[in-house]
């Protein structure tokens, strides 16, 4: 062993050895206050393993956040049917080796491009640990640019060679939703409020923002708190004291527009649907009043990425999260995998558009994409399985990229999206 490693095992076993004592003693002296010391503790605990892992992971260079243990075969493009996909080009975000970026790809699997740009190299002041980034939320422009957002911290816009254009310090994270008028959407976390009507301790409760897609300045902003006092949602928040930092982890808020608010004679366009992952619920939230006009739960659990279709109804992609993949499970979990479930809102009944069949085994319990294409298929980001696919709706898997890191393990896929095929013209872009 040499003594570099020695020296650097040793950086870390300190701080961890008094993170552990001090774990302990805050549990015994909270024990005592009549505040429940669960959370802290826990929080503390998380902290100190948290250490230990990055730790690790800084000397190995292996970015374990962003890592799974690989649950399907094969690497790149594995499956491409371009005779029934939906026509176009593929965005997919998450990691590529050491690179938390952006590719583009073409149907039949060629690498048309990959950005120049590195997320875990954005704001290395900011970062507790060298992979402590991570992007939630894209979209590609015409011109090559992306705005994502660098999740928790802010909004970034960057062009086709990579230059960053603006980055705001809004603590966007989250969904990335660019509304018919181009204006930007995003969950932003506030500051922590104290409020004894919802909680008898202080809390973080998300609110909705729009951003200029020129500048990232932030235009407007919806306190989801409020809407829920002023409606009648307030008692649909006041029992989740067990995640105070965190009441509601909106992760998705998409806009009615114009072309498809007649599909949806109970709201009126600019509506706005949110999807709350703490609390497994859909809310259509009134653009100019703040009104809660509609809410869901019961079937779907810790949901994300919910859309109004074309026909009237709310499709999300319900994780369903119940243990983690393993080959014990065929990599399922406890309740059969996720699925895709549908929802008409105005009789609240739902059905299931996918979920794992004799074909196919789809699973990722707390991250993922879905995308009705306008051919009837549907495309998905198993984020936590490495995975993007496109499926018919008879079932069948058309086109599918697997996000292999090593033999073992698979890198997160974080969003995957159809482009029309003239946006492969973005690889052409020359680049000093």
């Amino acid at each position: 062993m040499s003594q570099r490693f020695k020296n650097g095992r040793a950086f870390w076993l300190v701080p961890v050895t008094g993170a552990t004592f001090l774990a302990f003693m805050l549990g015994l002296g909270l024990g005592t206050t009549g505040r429940p010391p669960s959370g802290l503790l826990r929080t503390a605990i998380g902290g100190v393993s948290d250490l230990v892992s990055y730790s690790r992971d800084a000397i190995k260079a292996r970015p374990s956040q962003h890592l799974r243990p690989r649950g399907h075969d094969g690497n790149g493009v594995t499956i491409s049917q371009p005779d029934r996909m939906q026509p176009g080009v593929t965005l997919l975000s998450g990691l590529f080796g050491q690179t938390l970026g952006f590719r583009l790809y073409a149907a039949d699997g060629a690498l048309l491009k990959e950005w120049p740009i590195d997320f875990f190299k954005i704001a290395p002041d900011e970062m507790n640990h060298r992979y402590h980034a991570l992007i939630h939320g894209e979209y590609l422009y015409p011109n090559g640019d992306i705005v994502a957002n660098l999740d928790g911290r802010g909004l970034v816009r960057f062009d086709a060679c990579g230059k960053i254009k603006w980055r705001n310090h809004d603590r966007n994270h989250h969904s990335v939703f660019v509304d018919e008028a181009g204006d930007i959407w995003t969950p932003i976390t506030p500051d922590t409020q104290t409020d004894m009507t919802i909680a008898p301790r202080p809390f973080i409760f998300d609110h909705i923002a729009r951003f200029d897609p020129d500048t990232g300045e932030k235009l407007e902003e919806i306190d989801l708190l409020k809407a829920l006092q002023d409606g009648p949602g307030t008692g649909l928040v006041q029992t989740n004291h067990a995640r105070l930092d965190d009441v509601l982890h909106v992760n998705d808020v998409e806009v009615l527009s114009s072309a498809t608010a007649p599909a949806f004679p109970m709201f009126r366009a600019g509506d706005l649907l949110v999807s709350s992952r703490n609390l497994s619920q859909l809310w259509v939230i009134d653009r100019q009043t703040h009104a809660v006009k509609w809410w869901f739960a019961g079937p779907n659990l810790s949901q994300h990425d919910p859309d109004f279709r074309p026909d009237g109804t709310i499709a999300m992609f319900d994780n369903r999260p119940a243990g983690d993949p393993s080959a014990e499970n065929d990599f399922l979990g406890k309740l059969g995998g996720s699925r895709i479930l549908v929802i008409d809102p105005a009789t609240a009944g739902h059905s299931v558009a996918y979920q794992t069949d004799g074909q196919n085994r789809f699973y990722s319990p707390y991250r993922g994409k879905q995308e009705l294409e306008p051919n009837g298929n549907l495309l998905i980001a198993e984020t936590d399985a490495g995975r993007a696919f496109e499926v018919t709706a008879d079932g069948t898997v058309v086109w599918e990229y697997v996000n292999g890191w090593d033999e073992t393990q698979i890198g997160w896929v974080m969003g995957a999206a159809r482009y029309p095929e003239s946006y492969a013209d973005i690889a052409s872009i020359t680049c000093n």
